[in-house]
């Protein structure tokens, strides 16, 4: 009994107290960070739905753009003044009233024109030298196609933007008018509202400069160290149990960042540590007594049976006695005993039905062997589909059923490994001409055969995967893609080359694939692995092993305009031995 309880506190009182501080002051810590990242997430995609705004409010500047008589009227197009009251009351003033529904958080909208004698209007065209000079100063280097968005006021609670676009003729070639949108404070407090920025939350916008934006009234609790990590680029962490996200608003040219404290997030959770730390000790202590009088009830017991479980052997499987119809034989020892007393007894008949068991698994894998799909089953069927596809005049299917079956024929051919070089091409026209029915005028492919391909032995399978790399890397834009084979006799060798006008391969990964194909081994030595590019590699080194070490294969790409692969290999009429 002094056993069961010093063994009880040293493995598992002891640990299991550690280990509830432990993991509770990690759970903590995890809470909090998983809190931290789910705000940025919060933040994140309130700023989308701001970015959304934006465009929104936006819009409105091509909308007034492309109106013509919008254009006309800024561009001076009616002499006479009764014309331009005409086209403003008929075609212009319906714009503006349209505009405002784009969003309501636009509160104006107004066009600066820039030709003195376009007729002006109060509240819809006034003249660009009623501009404030220093906001038009920040707004002249603006280019076509780009607006500003400018803080009007930073003594609102919640800032108030103008946004500023030029209007050009209808060739883009001269400013006719300047666009000015102002919004009131529901833009951003949509935004602050859906970043949850409410309560003992508090935000700022800083600038680059992470100095306060446009002198921003509303500021958080930023030390020198947050600010430093701010400016380090972290978009969120925890500072001396004060919570920090920031977000970048790139229209405005300035980051928003929002602090809180946490123990205010986590307020209820703090106030019951102490309470629940406490329960939890106390309801280990009583469970603790309560296992010491559960043990010392069974432990005779099951001591007991192990001994008599002990003593068993090969010759001596007697079976332990045991009352039956008592209350011990009904609870979980008496099942345990009883159940020992059937295994006992079923011992043997279990050897023998391991053995049957076998023997079943055997005689079910021949019968799966038995009902596995014959290869010349599929030839049947594609033969059979295509001849279907001729009678019904449907050529297309005929033609991939055919190529399809020419392929499978040779991919399941018991055949070794050895070919000619005119059949391996023919596997590849096949090949070719079925992704030429998928990918119509997107490929377009050109066979250049200029030796005796018929007394050129090879090994299989060395031109399919080169031309699949041409394909699969190739033809991942929308152009066409120009995939050349050519086979012709160079200096005593025969060089098959196959040229695509694909993508290309950057520098730096081209660099590391020669290198793999000059020294295979090498490469996965140091980088710790083989894998990768395994279809090049594996060209190569069947290349080499069949032909020699001086066959090759040569690698050779620019990225945006193509690559070349380029197999060499010795001339000989003869079969290899």
């Amino acid at each position: 009994m002094r056993k069961i309880i010093l063994g009880y506190i040293l493995f598992i009182f002891i640990p299991v107290i550690g280990f509830g501080y432990f993991y509770y002051a990690q759970t903590s810590k995890n809470l909090i960070d998983q809190f931290v990242s789910s705000r940025q997430k919060v933040l994140e995609q309130a700023y989308a739905n701001l970015r959304t705004d934006f465009a929104r409010i936006q819009s409105v500047h091509r909308m007034l753009q492309y109106n013509p008589y919008l254009v006309d009227y800024l561009d001076g197009a009616y002499d006479y003044e009764g014309d331009s009251v005409y086209s403003f009351i008929r075609y212009i003033q319906p714009i503006y009233t349209q505009s405002y529904f784009a969003d309501p958080a636009i509160e104006s909208l107004s066009v600066y024109k820039m030709k003195p004698d376009v007729f002006t209007i109060t509240d819809y065209f006034t003249d660009i030298s009623a501009l404030d000079p220093a906001l038009l100063a920040r707004v002249e280097s603006l280019k076509p196609g780009k607006g500003i968005w400018l803080r009007r006021s930073a003594e609102s609670q919640w800032p108030e933007l103008n946004y500023y676009q030029y209007l050009y003729n209808g060739q883009f070639t001269e400013r006719i008018g300047l666009l000015e949108m102002r919004t009131n404070q529901d833009l951003f407090e949509r935004f602050y509202e859906a970043a949850g920025i409410e309560g003992k939350w508090r935000a700022t916008l800083l600038s680059e400069q992470g100095e306060p934006w446009n002198g921003e009234a509303r500021t958080a609790d930023l030390d020198d160290a947050m600010r430093q990590r701010l400016a380090n680029g972290e978009l969120f962490f925890v500072e001396r149990n004060t919570i920090v996200n920031q977000v970048e608003l790139d229209e405005l040219g300035v980051r928003l960042v929002v602090t809180g404290q946490v123990d205010q997030v986590f307020h209820s959770v703090k106030k019951r540590e102490t309470v629940l730390v406490g329960a939890i000790v106390a309801l280990l202590i009583g469970l603790s007594a309560l296992y010491y009088g559960l043990a010392s009830t069974i432990t005779k017991r099951i001591l007991a049976l192990a001994g008599h479980m002990r003593a068993q052997s090969d010759d001596n499987l007697k079976q332990y006695a045991i009352e039956t119809g008592t209350p011990q034989a009904r609870d979980e020892i008496g099942f345990l005993t009883v159940t020992y007393n059937a295994m006992i007894q079923r011992m043997d008949e279990l050897i023998n039905n391991v053995h049957k068991a076998e023997l079943r698994n055997k005689e079910a894998a021949y019968k799966v062997l038995q009902a596995q799909i014959k290869p010349h089953f599929l030839y049947n069927t594609l033969e059979t589909i295509r001849m279907l596809a001729e009678s019904n005049n449907d050529r297309e299917v005929a033609d991939i059923s055919y190529w399809f079956g020419k392929l499978m024929r040779y991919s399941l051919s018991s055949e070794d490994d050895q070919t000619v070089l005119a059949q391996e091409i023919e596997t590849v026209v096949f090949y070719l001409n079925i992704h030429k029915m998928r990918l119509q005028d997107r490929l377009i492919y050109e066979i250049d055969v200029r030796v005796d391909a018929k007394k050129v032995f090879c090994p299989r399978f060395i031109l399919q995967p080169l031309i699949e790399n041409s394909i699969v890397h190739g033809a991942t834009t929308l152009k066409p893609v120009h995939i050349r084979l050519q086979a012709a006799e160079e200096d005593g060798e025969i060089a098959i080359r196959i040229t695509d006008s694909g993508v290309g391969i950057p520098a730096e990964k081209l660099a590391g694939l020669q290198k793999r194909l000059r020294d295979p081994s090498g490469v996965a030595r140091e980088s710790g692995t083989g894998e990768g590019n395994v279809g090049l590699v594996n060209v190569s080194e069947r290349v080499k092993s069949f032909f020699g070490d001086g066959s090759r294969l040569l690698l050779d790409s620019r990225e945006g305009e193509g690559t070349q692969v380029t197999l060499r290999i010795a001339k000989g009429e003869d079969e290899p031995t």
